[in-house]
C-alpha cells in the first residue's frame, strides 16, 4: 500500500491574482471610475476565467472573476444613463458661464461709456467704436465687443443712448445705455444701466 505524501507536500489551489483585480477594478467601476475601470475588469474578468479554467484545479477564483466581470459589464451599459444626466447640468453649467462673461463684457462696455462721457463734457459716445480705445488694445475690444454665445465677428452690444448727456438722465438706475443687441440667454439679454449696473434682463 502506497503512503500518501505529507500534508505539508500537498499542494493547495490559490486564488488568482488577476480574478482579484478583476473584482476591485469591477468594484471601482460601480462606484466612481465607470468605463476607465470597467473595461480593464471586463478583460481581466475574461483572462482569469480562460486561466483558471486550464488550471487543472490548481488556480480559484471563478467567482471573483465572474463578480469583475458583471460588474465591469454594469459599469459600461450605465454610461448611457450617466451621460444622459450629466449632459443638462453641463450645458447649465456652460450658459451660466457664458451668461456671467456677457455681463461683465456689457459691465466693461457701460463703464467705458462712462469714462468717455467724463472726458467729453458728460455726453456719451455717438457708438461703442467711440469708447473702444478705452476697452484695451484692438484684440482686447473685440473680446469684450463679442459675446461667447454668438458667432461671426460683429459687435454684439450696441449703445442705446448715443449722444447723449448722462446729467440729463433723471433715473440712471432705470435707464439702459448699453444692451446686448439679441436676447442670447434663454430669452435674456444683459443690459448696463446709466448708474453703472448691469444685469439679465428678459427680452421684450
Amino acid at each position: 500500500m502506497e503512503t500518501p505524501p505529507p500534508i505539508s507536500q500537498i499542494s493547495l489551489p490559490r486564488t488568482a491574482g488577476i480574478a482579484i483585480a478583476s473584482l476591485v477594478l469591477g468594484i471601482l467601476a460601480v462606484t466612481c471610475f465607470s468605463i476607465l475601470a470597467g473595461i480593464p475588469a471586463l478583460i481581466l474578468g475574461i483572462v482569469a476565467l480562460n486561466k483558471i479554467g486550464k488550471s487543472a484545479g490548481t488556480l480559484t477564483g471563478k467567482g471573483l472573476a465572474i463578480a469583475g466581470l458583471v460588474m465591469g459589464g454594469i459599469s459600461i451599459m450605465l454610461l448611457p444613463i450617466t451621460a444622459a444626466l450629466l449632459l443638462p447640468a453641463v450645458a447649465n453649467a456652460r450658459g451660466a458661464a457664458n451668461q456671467a462673461a456677457c455681463l461683465n463684457n456689457v459691465r466693461q462696455c457701460t463703464l467705458a461709456c462712462q469714462m468717455y462721457a467724463q472726458e467729453h463734457d458728460g455726453t456719451l459716445p455717438n457708438s461703442l467704436d467711440d469708447a473702444k480705445k478705452l476697452l484695451g488694445n484692438e484684440a482686447s475690444a473685440d473680446k469684450v465687443l463679442h459675446c461667447r454665445q454668438e458667432k461671426g465677428t460683429a459687435a454684439s452690444y450696441e449703445l442705446v443712448t448715443p449722444g447723449k448727456k448722462l446729467a440729463d438722465m433723471g433715473q440712471p438706475a432705470e435707464t439702459i445705455i448699453v444692451r446686448e443687441t439679441k436676447a442670447n440667454h434663454r430669452g435674456k439679454r444683459a443690459v448696463g444701466y446709466a448708474d453703472g449696473h448691469v444685469e439679465m434682463r428678459a427680452d421684450k
